[in-house]
């Protein structure tokens, strides 16, 4: 973002569905709306040049446009309160790739029980890449990717926008994977749509609640961890489309205790 004081900058609230952004102030004092400034050089000559508020209009418009969820329009990477030691890489890999990292790069796929942070970790991160650096990114819950979907093809429609978007967008935030166990359909288009990606190189970021592998067998007595009871991932979404994703992203696993439950009813 520009440091200018007199053009204006974004600001991110919640929507009725997603994150939004608008021009804070509404109007562009500098160039009154015009997108463009017009000077005059010193040998009479006229110059009309770009208003710098179109790159912040622009990014405005593709932060609308990633659909984030409207509870996560102010997170931030600097605000993630890391606390665990797996919590503490995971923070560390977002970093790396805010800092370092760049659309067509290996995402990161995010694996952990429910509250621990991966989606604060990863909108946060989609917010920079937009916000600051004007990269074009998009987020989806997948199972409610796949309703929608269902919803289009069953009105007739052999094609979908945001089947193209999902697939084709530089940056691609998927949350919930194996949420739903896809079958038949929905199998085809997850594994359609992770195949383009994966052909394209396009950079993805995974969260799923389901573990990797299944754990060792733990003895009598033993806390276990909510993911040891359920079913791996790969069980979830399939052979094909779990090697995919494994050379697609780098694992990270994500402990500790659910943020969004208080302490006091842990104790």
């Amino acid at each position: 973002m520009t440091s200018a004081q007199s053009i204006p900058q974004y600001r991110t609230q919640p929507g009725r569905r997603w994150a939004v952004a608008n021009l804070h102030p509404e109007h562009c004092p500098v160039c009154d709306d015009e997108l463009r400034i017009i000077s005059r050089g010193e040998d009479g000559k006229t110059f009309v040049s770009t208003c710098e508020c179109v790159n912040v209009r622009r990014r405005i418009r593709l932060y609308n446009q990633a659909h984030l969820p409207a509870a996560y329009h102010d997170k931030r990477i600097e605000s993630f309160d890391a606390k665990s030691r797996n919590q503490h890489a995971a923070l560390h890999e977002i970093k790396k790739f805010r800092d370092k990292g760049a659309p067509g790069d290996s995402g990161l796929l995010l694996v952990g029980a429910p509250g621990v942070g991966k989606t604060h970790l990863v909108t946060a991160l989609l917010r920079f890449l937009v916000l600051e650096r004007g990269v074009e990114c998009r987020y989806v819950d997948s199972f409610q990717l796949l309703e929608q979907l269902k919803a289009t093809f069953d009105a007739g429609s052999g094609s979908s926008v945001l089947m193209e978007e999902v697939s084709s967008v530089d940056v691609l935030g998927l949350d919930e994977l194996g949420k739903t166990k896809p079958t038949g359909w929905q199998h085809q288009v997850l594994d359609q749509i992770i195949s383009r990606r994966y052909d394209q190189g396009l950079t993805t970021f995974v969260i799923s609640n389901y573990a990797l592998e299944r754990p060792r067998r733990q003895g009598r007595g033993a806390n276990p961890d909510p993911l040891n009871l359920r079913e791996t991932l790969e069980e979830r979404v399939g052979s094909r489309i779990f090697s995919r994703l494994m050379e697609m992203c780098r694992p990270v696993i994500i402990d500790g205790d659910d943020r969004r439950i208080p302490s006091v009813w842990r104790s």
